[in-house]
């Protein structure tokens, strides 16, 4: 039995999913096997993966029809047999340290083992040169994990919304049932992390083992991830609430540290994902005629108002703005300042663009 099942889910992602399966296969730490999941491919990923797999005995091709990643991660879960149990996008590569502290962490009896992030972009490549984070062994152990997650964990570098470069025992997944959330496409990563989180009696932290490698526009052809689409109104509101809500289950055990967090990534959330997104030109033409005013004033407004006791946790100025102006019913002046609010961060990634950071 390995010691390290590493699940790849994979969707049309002929142009990258080599590069992420040989860096898989460069690691350091020989204990793993890799689940490749195909959900339902039209492209050449599926002859890529199969020969890769066919002349690499640690890797496994397993397909699917298109279900989404979470239905594509949930079939990687059901076919490992390792002790831990971790995920890598397909369009996402990792150092050849991936799992040292894996290997470090043998025999400590730990629940939740976490490493962080090298976030890779055009900017930091100089005649295809890559300039990497250093690593560091600096180690965090907890007891008290809730609390640890919701103080400490949130002023390091490692991402809470993912599960990439976290290790999760299968035992705990398999007794408590914890899988991911098929009937959602957003902010389905979170959720799986906070029923994990409820599980989870010692955790260990490396904030500074920089080994999973997210790439954003650096490799050729990379575009929207398997869960990557505009939702309808209703669907953003939902997934943000059951995001909300599961946050908020942790008020006492983390001693309401939580509540700072919850709120900001509401309302953040809410505005950015749902509002902003709506008020583009390209998503507006979705909706009818008064439909997103409707939405804010019945929906959103209501829900803001019940957190004004924390809008001071509110940390994004232009969202904290637009927040005052829906809980003080200036819902018309809202949307305006969405769509500016649009227009600058499309101003900001056209000039980034431009000189090629």
């Amino acid at each position: 039995m390995p010691e390290v099942s590493i699940i790849v889910p994979v969707y049309n992602r002929a142009s990258s999913i080599c590069f992420c399966l040989e860096s898989l296969n460069a690691m350091h730490y020989r204990d793993f096997e890799v689940i490749v999941v195909d959900d339902g491919s039209s492209d050449d990923t599926p002859r890529i993966c199969q020969e890769f797999c066919n002349s690499h005995s640690q890797f496994r091709y397993i397909q699917q029809n298109n279900g989404g990643v979470s239905s594509a991660r949930n079939l990687g879960m059901s076919k490992a047999h390792g002790t831990w149990i971790t995920f890598v996008d397909s369009d996402d590569a990792v150092r050849s340290e991936h799992l040292d502290i894996v290997q470090m962490e043998e025999n400590v009896e730990i629940d939740w083992l976490i490493e962080s992030f090298t976030n890779l972009y055009k900017k930091q490549t100089i005649q295809d040169a890559v300039t990497m984070k250093p690593l560091s062994y600096e180690r965090f152990e907890t007891f008290s994990p809730v609390k640890y997650f919701f103080t400490t964990f949130t002023q390091t570098d490692t991402p809470m919304f993912s599960v990439c470069g976290k290790f999760y025992k299968r035992e705990n997944c398999i007794n408590y049932q914890i899988r991911f959330r098929e009937d959602i496409h957003l902010g389905e990563d979170q959720i799986f992390n906070l029923d994990y989180l409820h599980h989870v009696k010692r955790l260990v932290h490396y904030p500074m083992m920089y080994t999973y490698i997210q790439f954003d526009r650096f490799i050729d052809g990379k575009g929207k991830r398997l869960s990557s689409k505009i939702l309808p109104l209703e669907e953003y509101y939902h997934v943000i609430l059951n995001n909300y809500n599961a946050f908020r289950t942790f008020d006492k055990q983390a001693e309401e540290c939580n509540i700072a967090y919850s709120v900001n990534n509401l309302v953040n959330d809410m505005v950015t994902l749902t509002l902003v997104n709506y008020s583009r030109h390209k998503h507006a033409k979705i909706l009818r005629t008064g439909e997103l005013l409707a939405f804010i004033k019945n929906k959103v407004k209501p829900l803001f108002q019940t957190v004004l006791p924390y809008k001071n946790s509110i940390k994004d100025h232009h969202i904290a703005v637009i927040y005052s102006l829906i809980v003080s019913n200036h819902c018309q002046l809202a949307i305006v300042f969405c769509r500016l609010y649009s227009w600058a961060v499309a101003l900001y990634l056209h000039i980034n663009r431009l000189f090629g950071r």
